[in-house]
């Protein structure tokens, strides 16, 4: 009877768990995050944070909160807000929270390393790391080593990648913990895979693999196979390959994991690929999809649509393989463009907010001003009428000052959103045709919009990808940037529009402006070829940087109009686009190839002169007529 009692006064106790129920809860809510259970995360987060608020605990609620911000921001990343987590950070600094602190700063340099700004995601690495360092955590310290490992990979920057992830694989070791030391290894691996020899890379994976099972951990497990699988099939080792695939499929389709998922998928069509099993290839290809589609990220689902056009390719299903090009390349844009979009989004909100901090000091302002008003009412009764005078001048005095102080706010504060805006209007120029972002500012949308004679410019350079491989990424960049600089310049001395660059290839129209002729495309790519002809003949051009161009032209009718409501980029359709790819396809190096409906329009003009080549075959469409231009 005794036990029963103290059992209920335990079980009713207003203090007996209340406590450890919240730490219950943010315990439970990371485990959550962790273990990609967000929706669950967030639940267990919003509990703890009403328990936090009501327990008056600031240093629970603040936990609370970051549990519950990463892991909405981890289910929807357009909801990414590195601020929000800058300023938790600062609050978490001031409650002494060392470890919370320590793990938002690595949640902030994935996320500033997700939008490009690699310097701030070091600078929060290193950030964490000190911290680690300061409390003697040696796990913390090996997982900030690990992260920075592969922050440096995916720069190229194989000397550091390797340092810290050697040190990772130290410390791991030390402290024996198999599920740590699997990713420490991991990530070993995968930097062989680029540097090689490939027999250190499998060496390295089979270490992960060995710590995964050791902790028992499916998801680790899977991982570690499907890294393995891939390995076994770039040595040849072509059978291993395919076992070890099939092994990581199963564990991964036991877990659900659609990410996972799409890359074992994506691997096993490209090892059916190699060994001509194109069904099989092709079933795997379309489960890769599939599973893309559910994680719902931009980089595998482009993946899964390039072994898809690889595999329709060599089906020799040329409607599914362009079809699946279309999609690749779309996805690859929105990459590609993410960056400026980021950019017009941040100045965006700069203006937003000095609006608004403007128009609050003004309301301030009148607030203040009424209440000096009031008191100046009830001096009048008060005092006699030469006191009056002088507070009522004193108070005048205070009141021009704060008005001659506040106008030169405002007029500052006016001057900076001015600026702001016509920064916000460039970078929305840069991104879409005047009329259509005037219309985008104008109702919030924009309508898709059918043009009859549009003239579409497709260019690319013929041998880039072995040229690629000779240079590093820097290098590549930087060359790349100075061409299509100069072709920027020059479809804007033509009145062109650029529509995108995808990889090498650069693409423009005209006709979606009345500015613009289909002579204009004409001399506008002769223009381009000039200037790659010039550089080219340039002494000072080192020879695996000079870039021999294809281009191709076409007329004819498209739609054009605003991809998405998010990220969002000016974009053209129709089969007169393709057409104009395949003329560029079909053209020689350092020559401009024209479709039948161009050179109908540009035929009698005296500044050109051509070459007709015949009916050429192009695939999916057949033959079709086609000439080369010069400057007459």
């Amino acid at each position: 009877m005794f036990r029963l009692f103290i059992f209920v006064l335990i079980i009713f106790s207003p203090f007996a768990s209340f406590g450890q129920s919240l730490d219950s809860l943010l315990i439970q809510s990371y485990d959550a995050y962790r273990d990609y259970e967000y929706e669950k995360a967030i639940k267990l987060a919003e509990e703890a944070i009403q328990l936090a608020e009501k327990e008056n605990n600031a240093g629970a609620l603040i936990q609370a909160q970051y549990y519950n911000a990463i892991s909405i921001q981890e289910r929807d990343p357009s909801q990414s807000d590195p601020k929000l987590i800058e300023e938790m950070i600062q609050t978490m600094d001031e409650l002494g929270l060392d470890l919370i602190q320590a793990r938002a700063h690595n949640f902030l340099a994935n996320m500033y390393k997700q939008f490009g700004d690699i310097e701030k995601s070091l600078e929060n690495r290193f950030a964490a790391m000190d911290i680690y360092q300061e409390m003697g955590s040696l796990s913390g310290i090996s997982a900030t080593h690990s992260s920075l490992s592969l922050l440096y990979y995916d720069q190229h920057d194989y000397e550091p990648a390797f340092y810290h992830a050697r040190k990772s694989v130290e410390i791991d070791k030390g402290l024996n913990e198999p599920s740590e030391i699997q990713g420490s290894y991991n990530n070993l691996a995968i930097i062989f895979e680029h540097t090689g020899p490939i027999d250190s890379a499998i060496f390295y994976h089979k270490l992960s693999l060995a710590a995964a099972r050791e902790s028992n951990n499916p998801y680790s497990i899977g991982l570690a196979l499907s890294n393995l699988g891939n390995n076994y099939a770039n040595d040849n080792k072509l059978d291993l390959a395919e076992e070890t695939l099939l092994e990581a499929l199963r564990i991964r389709d036991s877990l659900g994991y659609s990410r996972g998922l799409a890359y074992t998928h994506n691997r096993l069509a490209n090892l059916y690929q190699r060994t001509n099993e194109l069904a099989k290839a092709r079933f795997h290809a379309e489960k890769s999809l599939e599973n893309a589609e559910k994680a719902g990220e931009v980089k595998v689902l482009r993946m899964a649509y390039e072994r898809l056009m690889e595999v329709a390719e060599k089906t020799g299903d040329y409607r599914a393989e362009l079809d699946y090009l279309k999609k690749a390349t779309a996805l690859k844009d929105s990459i590609i463009n993410e960056s400026n979009t980021r950019e017009l989004t941040q100045t965006v909100m700069n203006y937003e907010f000095e609006k608004k901090q403007m128009l609050d000091s003004i309301q301030n302002e009148q607030a203040r001003i009424e209440q000096e008003l009031v008191f100046n009412e009830r001096l009048t009764k008060e005092r006699n009428k030469q006191i009056i005078f002088v507070i009522s001048g004193l108070l005048f005095l205070v009141v021009a000052i704060g008005f001659y102080r506040r106008s030169q706010y405002i007029k500052k504060s006016s001057e900076i959103i001015a600026k702001e805006k016509e920064r916000s209007d460039e970078l929305l120029l840069n991104i879409l045709p005047a009329s259509v972002a005037e219309e985008l500012k104008a109702n919030g949308h924009a309508e898709a919009k059918q043009f009859e004679q549009v003239s579409v410019i497709f260019t690319d350079f013929a041998g880039f990808t072995k040229k690629a491989a000779a240079l590093t990424a820097n290098e590549l960049v930087k060359e790349l940037n100075i061409c299509f600089k100069a072709f920027d310049s020059i479809i804007e001395e033509y009145k062109l529009e650029k529509i995108k660059t995808i990889g090498d290839a650069y693409m423009a129209a005209g006709g979606l402006n009345s500015e613009s002729t289909v002579s204009n495309v004409v001399l506008a790519a002769l223009k381009m070829k000039a200037f790659i002809n010039e550089r080219n003949a340039n002494p000072q051009t080192k020879t695996e940087v000079k870039f021999d161009m294809r281009c191709g032209i076409n007329t004819g009718p498209v739609v054009a109009g605003i991809v998405g409501i998010k990220k969002f980029q000016y974009d053209i359709w129709g089969d007169t686009v393709n057409v104009a790819q395949r003329m560029e396809t079909a053209c020689e190096i350092n020559r401009i190839n024209i479709s039948e409906t161009t050179y109908g329009e540009v035929k009698d003009n005296p500044r050109f002169k051509f070459e007709y080549r015949g009916e050429v075959e192009v695939k999916g469409k057949g033959l079709l007529p086609m000439w080369y231009v010069e400057e007459a």
